[in-house]
């Protein structure tokens, strides 16, 4: 099946969607044996959003080290936004994740019976908010010092569930 990229205009901030768009279904559930074109599709979906989510982040790199803080925010956020999207297609077997990522769609795909991943979910929240802001008051700059601490959580975080990707494909 070929892929369409459809790209559109997400508020104000000019976000772009690259989510991947088939022809012929929205969603299905592919079956289990990974020598099913289904599956081979499913698969690369998810590949794709982690290559998303990794690229992302090295933005955000990028844009932190030319004080461009909060683009910087924003890359964070869609990092996040990508790997949320790729546990998404993983668990549920659905192609298309939904375009809103609620604290609904989040808390049961980053929690595990060892750990209650309370901690990813709020953070995750918390960038969004964070990032969807059009303005930053000017009595509270970004600084820094939390720009860092901000990208250094985002880097943790996308590599532990980059972690559980690996860990369920395994299986």
């Amino acid at each position: 099946m070929a892929r369409n990229w459809s790209i559109t205009e997400a508020h104000c901030n000019h976000q772009v969607d690259f989510t991947p768009r088939l022809q012929d279904h929205d969603n299905f559930i592919p079956s289990k044996s990974k020598h099913t074109p289904a599956y081979h599709m499913l698969h690369t979906t998810i590949m794709d959003y982690h290559q998303h989510a990794k690229y992302h982040l090295k933005l955000a790199v990028i844009m932190r080290n030319h004080n461009q803080f909060k683009a910087c925010l924003i890359l964070c956020d869609w990092a996040l936004a990508s790997m949320i999207k790729a546990l998404y297609i993983h668990k549920y077997h659905l192609v298309h994740p939904p375009k809103e990522l609620t604290m609904n769609v989040i808390l049961p795909l980053v929690h595990m019976d060892i750990e209650p991943g309370l901690d990813i979910a709020l953070f995750i929240g918390t960038m969004q908010h964070m990032s969807s802001l059009a303005d930053y008051p000017h009595d509270q700059p970004l600084e820094l010092n939390n720009i860092e601490k901000l990208l250094q959580r985002t880097e943790e975080i996308l590599d532990e569930l980059a972690t559980r990707l690996e860990d369920d494909s395994s299986e």
